[in-house]
């Protein structure tokens, strides 16, 4: 796949297929398809739970979550549950919800919880001067209760990882460098295929297995996250960074 001279690409479509043909990468990435009646279909019989998201849009707006668990199915929006026992007409209410817009059907990833909320994080990164990327760090967010979107928009909160992961402060050294090696893996694929890129907003999943999951990458991404980083610096430091590369011409 050729290289594309985009600095902030948005479509989450052409990221994906992007790092999909990276078969090292594979592993790390949920089943993806742009949305369809049939994709879906063949999807959820595959999968207990799918995500169906738009193809461009942030802050989580617009995503629908569906569930499958013995002959029932559940399309659970931002407002509303709507149950089916007719998996075609589940596949149907789904695109009329959707219309004219293009979406993607994602594989649910069984995420780690806080007091049965759903956890996931934030990685950022920024290219230096001199090529190689700058890892800032990471920061959680939990949804709020009986959401299953992080953001903020939607009640998210913010959660340190150790937190997240129940673990001493102290014991999340390992943590943090096995995730500064997956990102880094991450952004050096992504200026493979998006050379004029230069600062990256990781949104991964930790699963129950504790397995590390890439859910989408941010090209042009929010970080007021980072507010609440442990290093009380962190954020302003970020801040001048990001002014620094976003009035760089391109």
């Amino acid at each position: 796949m050729k290289a594309r001279l985009i600095k902030y690409p948005g479509r989450k479509w052409l990221k994906h297929e992007s790092l999909w043909g990276e078969p090292e990468l594979r592993e790390y990435l949920p089943e993806t398809e742009l949305f369809s009646p049939q994709a879906f279909i063949q999807m959820i019989e595959r999968y207990p739970v799918l995500f169906v998201k738009p193809d461009i849009g942030m802050q989580g707006q617009g995503v629908m979550k569906v569930t499958h668990e013995d002959d029932t199915y559940v399309i659970q929006t931002a407002s509303q549950k709507l149950i089916y026992r007719d998996l075609k007409k589940a596949a149907l209410k789904l695109k009329k919800l959707i219309g004219a817009e293009k979406f993607l059907v994602q594989q649910g990833i069984d995420l780690i919880r806080v007091n049965g909320s759903p956890v996931d994080f934030r990685a950022l990164l920024h290219l230096k001067p001199n090529g190689l990327w700058r890892f800032f760090g990471i920061m959680g967010k939990v949804a709020a209760k009986n959401q299953f979107i992080t953001n903020h928009s939607s009640g998210g909160r913010p959660i340190r990882l150790h937190q997240a992961l129940r673990i001493p402060k102290e014991n999340g050294a390992q943590w943090d460098t096995r995730i500064k090696e997956f990102s880094i893996l991450i952004a050096d694929a992504m200026k493979l295929h998006f050379p004029k890129i230069t600062e990256l907003g990781l949104d991964i999943a930790i699963d129950t297995n504790h397995k590390i999951w890439l859910l989408e990458a941010n090209t042009k991404p929010q970080f007021q996250l980072f507010k609440y980083h442990s290093n009380p610096r962190l954020f302003a430091q970020i801040s001048y960074s990001v002014r620094l590369l976003r009035n760089t011409a391109d």
